[in-house]
C-alpha cells in the first residue's frame, strides 16, 4: 500500500509538473508551491471495524504518520446472534433448517437470538458511512468483512440488492475503486503469501458464488 501511494504521488507531482512548466505563451500565472505542500500532507484514510481481526490487520498502518487509522462500529461483521462464534459446517450440522431457510432467501434471512443481523440490517447501518465515504476527498482503505464489502461494493459499482449475497468475495483479496467522471475505474489484486505482495488480476470482475457457499 505504502508503494503504490508513493507511485501515485510521483504521478501527480510529474503532472503538475508538466502543467506548470514550461509556462506557455503569454501565461503570466505564478507556479504555485502549495498544490505540491498538498500532497505531502497525510491524506490516506485506513478504516477498520472494532472486530479483532480488522483492528489487528491494521496495526501497521496505526504506527506509521502517513496514515489516518480509525475504527467503525458500523463496520462490524454482520451477527449471527445465537450462532456466533460457530463455523458455517457448524450450523448447517446442528441447526440444518435455520442454514436451510438462510441459503434459501440470504437477503432477507435474519440470524436468531439477541443482536441477530441480516443482509437488510447490513445495508441500514451502512448508511451513515456511505455518506462519509463520499464526503471524504482522500484516500481511503477499508480493512472489512465478507458482508460489509459485498454491500459497499455493490453500492459503489452500481450493482443490485440481489446481487449483493451472491457476490464471491474470497479472502486475501484487494479491491480498488476510484470514482471518474463517467463511471469507476475498479482493480482487484490478490495476495501472494510467498511474496508477501499483492498482484494484480487483470480484467477481474467480481463473480457470482457458488450455490451454497457464505
Amino acid at each position: 500500500m505504502t508503494q503504490k501511494r508513493k507511485e501515485w504521488l510521483m504521478e501527480q507531482k510529474s503532472k503538475m509538473a508538466q502543467a506548470s512548466f514550461p509556462p506557455q505563451p503569454g501565461d503570466n500565472t505564478p507556479p504555485y508551491p502549495d498544490m505540491n505542500r498538498d500532497l505531502d500532507e497525510k491524506n490516506f484514510c485506513v478504516w477498520t471495524s472494532m472486530l479483532q481481526r480488522s483492528v489487528e490487520t491494521a496495526e501497521y498502518f496505526d504506527v506509521d504518520d502517513d496514515y489516518d487509522v480509525k475504527n467503525w462500529e458500523m463496520l462490524n461483521e454482520l451477527n449471527t446472534g445465537q450462532f456466533e462464534g460457530m463455523t458455517y459446517k457448524e450450523i448447517a450440522t446442528s441447526y440444518p433448517q435455520e442454514f436451510h431457510k438462510r441459503s434459501e432467501d440470504k437477503l432477507n434471512y435474519i440470524y436468531p437470538g439477541v443482536g441477530g443481523e441480516g443482509y437488510l440490517q447490513i445495508i441500514s447501518r451502512l448508511r451513515d458511512i456511505v455518506r462519509e465515504i463520499e464526503r471524504i476527498t482522500d484516500h481511503l482503505l477499508i480493512i472489512g468483512h465478507r458482508s460489509v464489502c459485498r454491500v459497499l461494493m455493490a453500492y459503489f459499482m452500481d450493482l443490485t440488492r440481489d446481487d449483493i449475497t451472491d457476490m464471491d468475495v474470497p479472502l486475501g483479496m484487494l479491491y480498488s475503486i476510484e470514482p471518474k467522471p463517467y463511471g469507476i475505474a475498479f482493480h482487484a489484486y490478490k495476495y501472494d503469501e510467498a511474496r508477501g505482495w499483492f498482484e494484480e488480476l487483470p480484467n477481474y470482475r467480481p463473480q457470482k458464488a457458488a450455490r451454497g457457499s457464505v
